[in-house]
């Protein structure tokens, strides 16, 4: 499990910098609307990124665990990190499992400051 560092944009422009995802990454969660992960695939399959989302739902239910398909070869997304995705555990990081993962699925976590 690899603990992602959070990329701030700045005024002048921003090109995030990729790092090899790994099968469990941790990132920041900020305030829960100006943080993204980016997830970049270049393999020859479909990637799938699930976020855990601890605890349950108001009629006890476990919460759900959204699951964001990264298509094959030139495949990208932006994933919006909730406060929901907190991993509960006082340090404000969600945790993100991918299928997939190594060189060919990079990832950055970015900030809007």
């Amino acid at each position: 499990m690899a603990a992602l560092v959070t990329q701030n944009i700045v005024d002048a422009g921003t090109a995030p910098t990729t790092v090899n995802s790994s099968a469990s990454d941790t990132a920041e969660i900020g305030n829960g609307h100006n943080t993204f992960v980016l997830y970049k695939n270049t393999g020859g399959s479909p990637a799938v990124v699930t976020v855990t989302v601890l605890g349950n739902t108001s009629y006890g239910q476990a919460n759900p665990d959204p699951q964001i398909t990264v298509p094959a070869t030139t495949g990208e997304k932006w994933i919006p990190l909730r406060k929901e995705y907190d991993g509960g555990d006082g340090t404000g990081r969600a945790t993100l499992t991918a299928t997939n993962s190594g060189a060919t699925l990079q990832v950055a976590v970015v900030r809007m400051s």
